[in-house]
């Protein structure tokens, strides 16, 4: 006879919104795996609108949703944390197409939210891949990958962020104060 799965559901998701504390996202509804000991949670966006990327037009028309299932984010106490992401899909009138908004939290082509990743990172960082995965529960290579994406978009964002100083003086003074280069 083959032991069924247990799972335990909450009713109370706006608890499990501030303790998995994801800005983009709110807890819609959780379940608690007993056998494997995963904690379950969907979420959806806290926005219900996006402005598309090819025209910059707002648009609250969902096109449709998809669920993003299978991403790992930081455990909660002894228990791993596996969420299902409901993405929704808009419809631009200006342009006549459907588009996907951005999540920061959410790295394209991962099963790991960013902070989840950046973790690994930190743990990689002072010991090596194979611990961190071991950790963490999850295979090597996966993590091998994911870590060296995180990696080099951390590397993209910081030669973003930073203009070389054109003239001496006033280019460094804007960047103290924050401000935008004054020279071309």
């Amino acid at each position: 006879m083959r032991k069924a799965r247990k799972l335990q559901e909450s009713t109370v998701p706006e608890f499990w919104d501030g303790v998995l504390g994801l800005e983009e996202f709110e807890v819609v509804s959780y379940a608690f795996d007993a056998e494997r000991t995963v904690r379950r949670m969907t979420v959806v966006p806290r926005v219900g609108a996006a402005t598309c990327p090819a025209c910059k037009h707002a648009s609250t028309n969902v096109h449709q949703t998809r669920d993003r299932g299978g991403i790992h984010d930081l455990p909660i106490g002894e228990r791993a944390v596996e969420l299902t992401v409901r993405v929704p899909q808009f419809w631009c009138f200006t342009c006549n197409r459907a588009f996907t908004p951005v999540f920061h939290s959410l790295p394209e082509g991962t099963h790991a939210t960013e902070r989840f990743l950046k973790r690994c990172a930190e743990l990689v960082r002072v010991s090596d891949v194979a611990n961190a995965a071991a950790f963490f529960g999850i295979p090597e290579k996966t993590l091998e990958g994911w870590y060296y994406e995180y990696v080099e978009r951390q590397l993209a964002t910081r030669k973003g962020a930073t203009t070389p100083i054109r003239s001496i003086g006033i280019d460094e003074l804007s960047l103290k104060k924050g401000t935008a280069a004054s020279s071309p």
